[in-house]
């Protein structure tokens, strides 16, 4: 079974370098410290998920995403932000933007983020198995209602959420 691709988008090196480094063990990681450079890149990459940081400059995640995006090759790709805005009304700024799930830095519970990557990605394949008519034919999950753990800083627009979470009614 091939790796899930990964693209990565975060302007702290360090950062980007941590999450590489965790991240590259599950899966193949593309990393770029700029919105710039990655829209340059994406073709290359693949990707199955997005993981982009909310605030860099001059170009910032929400606007990345647009971009990437308008591509129809692109147009599905599960997005998640990364970013230091905690409030619930940031998180649902972002996850009206088109992210399906919001990630509060510091990340400090690497599993749900691996769970949540994972979730995103087989979503996606299966989201493309029933369009090109191979699917069980289950309608794609809806990504409309947020679910947020609050333990762990996520926001999720995925049904069923992180768990044990209970979910806030479509935005």
């Amino acid at each position: 079974m091939a790796r899930i691709r990964l693209v990565v988008v975060e302007d702290d090196r360090d950062n980007l370098e941590v999450f590489s480094i965790l991240l590259g063990e599950r899966y193949a990681v593309f990393g770029y410290t700029s919105a710039a450079e990655a829209l340059r890149a994406i073709d290359a990459a693949k990707p199955d998920v997005l993981l982009l940081d909310i605030g860099m400059h001059p170009v910032d995640g929400v606007q990345c995403l647009k971009t990437i995006r308008a591509t129809p090759a692109y147009r599905d790709i599960p997005a998640v932000a990364l970013t230091g805005f905690a409030r619930d009304v940031e998180r649902q700024r972002f996850l009206d933007g088109g992210f399906q799930a919001v990630v509060v830095k510091p990340v400090l519970d690497h599993g749900k983020l691996t769970d949540l990557i994972d979730g995103l990605a087989n979503s996606r394949a299966a989201a493309s198995r029933r369009s090109h008519g191979t699917g069980a034919g289950a309608q794609p999950q809806g990504l409309h209602q947020p679910h947020l753990d609050g333990g762990a800083a996520m926001t999720s627009s995925r049904p069923g959420g992180f768990g044990e979470t209970e979910g806030h009614g479509p935005a």
